[in-house]
């Protein structure tokens, strides 16, 4: 700082956040503080103050002190609306940002830049002369500007027109400053110390810079400095030549992309020229002439890990959602250390298990770790293809590669993947129509949550199926023995209880000859075991305890075993398959038979026939009265009777006239 520095009277309002770095950029001055806009006004009314430093958030601010002679310096924050244009406009005679660089840091040589300029702009004015004006003018055919070395930081004294129209400032504006005003994040630091090396070493310079205009848009300038001498050889301006050459940057750098982008291109279609004509060519051929879905899977690995690009690949079933993912069949080199991979299903960063969970094609190198977790495994990257046709995933073919995997070759096998997809599909539907097999699942579900779970639980008891009858109003009649026998079920006096429970509607006590519990439990129609009867499902055991509930499900096809999974794993927690089983059944089947006498049943009588078989009515001697099974219905001895004898006669009937044996 100058000796005249020390002798300026500066009035600052800052925020206290920036107050420390204000004074301390200050400190060479005789610096005054106020709290308010107002205080700023008051002071200046006052007189004696060379230049105000002003924290100024609004225009308004600005405008409201901006009247009096006295030069404004505004600090203008990066997140404020306030633009260092229209703190300008507002009366400021310099912006300085608050961010963490010199723009900041030289505080100080700004203010006394104004001050400078304030004080002595007629003197340094009348220096320029016409002959200075001409020999700037003839060298340069663009913007031009001059900058006084005499004055603090080297503000600029003269900037011609075409300066104003690159720039956006008006000529008043650009005036009494350092031209570093031009610069913002984007610019280049390097760039910028060249020039200042340049103009200590009173050198001339050239460089490409991004500048930001007034209303802060960017353009590329080319800036030109060289020294001017004063009859006494010393240096005493510097003339600046702007240059805006935003085009021509523009335009190399969207040669130099394009160029980079036709060479990957072409590397690219070069790959899937390889990969069609070979890799697809092969596949598409197994897919025509594959007899079975263990043929079109083996072959279609061996195909796969033939290819240049491949060392080996496999695929694993994810039908109906298992815990995990193992091969069922590989090829290739090095493929025997795929026989005891294991993957987590719901391991989100293993590549196979993220196929199967989002059924997009997922790849991964080994610089990003191990391609399977903890496997090491003898290959430089992989990409997982999901097996998918429409909404149903069959299974993921992971293809190790010697090298990262293109995008567009993901592509293909994306393509590979629905197309295989769609081939197991056909034989999964050829076998299910051709076939007589049902599928069973065993699930368990671990939701605490579950009415026959909190039931068991209140009860401290495990339940156990005995049967089932819907009813028309969409509830269900659960037919449940616990065990033990006895259990504290807290019912009143008639052995009824209602609403026990989230999800039931009544439980009933039900008379039974040999005194085990046996209890009628009416689901509401929300429960697990309607999305069983969507799914075409029967249920063939249940079972239900503190611990969760276990059930097996029988279910026409894998389709609607799938489907019955998600809908389970949409309600519940901690659903489970367990189990599948492929079961034959005959012609003819007993639950075909059960549910043509079941058809011309209503409610209530096949209700007092099911009561009547699990209470031991049918036994000789009888293990439950008529009484008893009338009152568990709430209803009359006679009308319970009524009841039961038209469900007999209707199964005797369908008992005799069906060609079932």
């Amino acid at each position: 700082m100058s000796i005249a520095a020390s002798q300026s009277r500066v009035l600052t309002f800052v925020g206290d956040d920036i107050r420390p770095r204000v004074e301390r950029e200050l400190s060479s001055f005789a610096v005054e503080a106020v709290s308010s806009v107002e205080g700023v006004e008051r002071r200046l009314s006052e007189g004696t103050v060379d230049c105000v430093v002003l924290d100024a958030a609004a225009a308004a601010d600005i405008s409201s002190v901006s009247d009096s002679a006295t030069p404004i310096v505004v600090l203008v924050r990066p997140d404020a609306d306030l633009s260092p244009g229209e703190a300008l406009d507002a009366g400021a005679d310099d912006v300085v940002p608050v961010v963490d660089s010199n723009l900041f840091d030289r505080l100080g040589a700004r203010v006394e830049s104004v001050v400078a300029w304030h004080n002595r702009r007629a003197e340094v004015t009348d220096r320029i002369t016409e002959d200075l004006k001409e020999r700037a003018m003839d060298e340069a055919p663009v913007g031009i500007t001059l900058s006084d070395g005499s004055l603090p930081d080297h503000p600029l004294v003269y900037a011609n027109d075409a300066f104003e129209s690159m720039t956006g400032y008006a000529v008043e504006e650009a005036l009494g400053r350092n031209c570093r005003y031009l610069q913002g994040d984007k610019t280049n630091r390097e760039r910028v110390a060249e020039l200042r090396r340049a103009i200590d070493a009173e050198e001339s310079a050239s460089v490409e810079l991004l500048n930001y205009r007034r209303d802060g848009g960017t353009f590329w300038n080319r800036v030109d400095i060289a020294p001017l001498t004063g009859p006494d050889g010393s240096v005493t301006h510097y003339v600046g030549f702007q240059t805006d050459i935003t085009e021509r940057v523009r335009a190399e750098q969207a040669a130099e992309q394009y160029a980079a982008r036709v060479e990957e291109e072409r590397a690219r279609l070069q790959t899937l020229v390889d990969h069609i004509e070979g890799l697809l060519e092969d596949v598409t051929g197994v897919l025509v002439r594959a007899e079975t879905r263990a043929e079109l899977e083996t072959t279609v690995c061996e195909k796969v890990a033939a290819s240049p690009s491949f060392e080996a690949a496999w695929i694993g079933d994810v039908d109906l959602s298992p815990k995990e993912i193992v091969p069922n069949v590989w090829a290739g080199a090095a493929s025997a250390t795929l026989s005891g991979l294991r993957i987590d299903r719901d391991d989100d960063t293993d590549p196979t298990a993220r196929a199967a969970t989002t059924g997009d094609v997922q790849s991964r190198g080994n610089t990003e770790g191990d391609i399977h977790g903890d496997s090491s495994l003898p290959f430089d990257s992989i990409v997982a293809i999901p097996l998918v046709h429409r909404d149903t995933m069959y299974g993921v073919l992971s293809v190790y590669a010697t090298e990262a995997v293109d995008e567009y070759v993901q592509v293909v096998f994306g393509t590979l993947g629905r197309a295989v997809g769609a081939a197991i599909d056909a034989f999964e539907s050829r076998r299910t129509l051709m076939s007589n097999e049902i599928l069973e699942l065993e699930i368990e579900v671990s939701d605490p949550k579950q009415p026959l779970v909190e039931l068991a639980t209140s009860w401290g008891c495990r339940l156990e199926y005995e049967g089932s009858v819907p009813h028309d109003d969409g509830t269900v009649s659960l037919f449940v023995s616990t065990t033990p026998p006895t259990v504290d079920d807290g019912l009143d006096e008639r052995g009824t209880a209602e609403s026990p429970a989230d999800g039931i509607v009544r439980v009933s006590r039900l008379p039974r000859g040999d005194d085990a519990g046996l209890y009628e439990v009416v689901l509401s129609s929300d429960s697990l075991l309607h999305l069983v009867a969507d799914a075409s499902g029967r249920v063939s055991d249940l079972e239900a305890d503190s611990d969760g509930s276990r059930f097996t499900v029988a279910v026409p096809d894998r389709a609607l075993g799938r489907s019955l999974l998600d809908d389970l794993k949409a309600v519940a927690q901690g659903v489970e398959l367990r189990a599948i089983r492929d079961r034959a059944v005959p012609p003819q089947t007993q639950r075909e038979f059960a549910a043509s006498v079941g058809a011309e049943l209503t409610d209530r009588q096949r209700t007092a026939l099911q009561l009547a078989y699990l209470g031991g009515f049918f036994d000789w001697p009888h293990g439950v009265t008529g009484d008893e099974l009338a009152e568990a219905m709430d209803i009359s001895r006679p009308t319970y009777h009524q009841h039961l004898r038209a469900a007999e006669r209707k199964l005797v009937t369908r008992f005799f006239e069906s060609e079932i044996p």
